[in-house]
């Protein structure tokens, strides 16, 4: 096994420890809250924007990878050279 594969196993695991963690916190705090009513458009509001959050991280996570490896951040730092 590579270091370089040992490296993301380990990030995997510290990822998915910290997700549990919030998991487990954010459902702590749902439970201390008391009864709560959501009707349809409350729990659709949670998910939708849960899955937007991550959707909208993902996607510009991908930009800036897309950019780095393009050779885009070089070209516009060539730019800001040359003024």
């Amino acid at each position: 096994m590579t270091s370089q594969s040992k490296y993301l196993i380990i990030l995997t695991l510290a990822f998915l420890l910290v997700l549990t963690i919030v998991a487990l916190a954010s459902y702590s705090v749902w439970v201390e809250m008391g009864v709560i009513s959501l009707g349809f458009h409350g729990w659709a509001a949670i998910i939708i924007g849960s899955v937007g959050s991550i959707l909208l991280g993902a996607g510009l996570m991908t930009l800036s990878f897309y950019s780095s490896r393009s050779g885009h951040d070089e070209k516009a730092h060539d730019i800001d050279q040359t003024d």
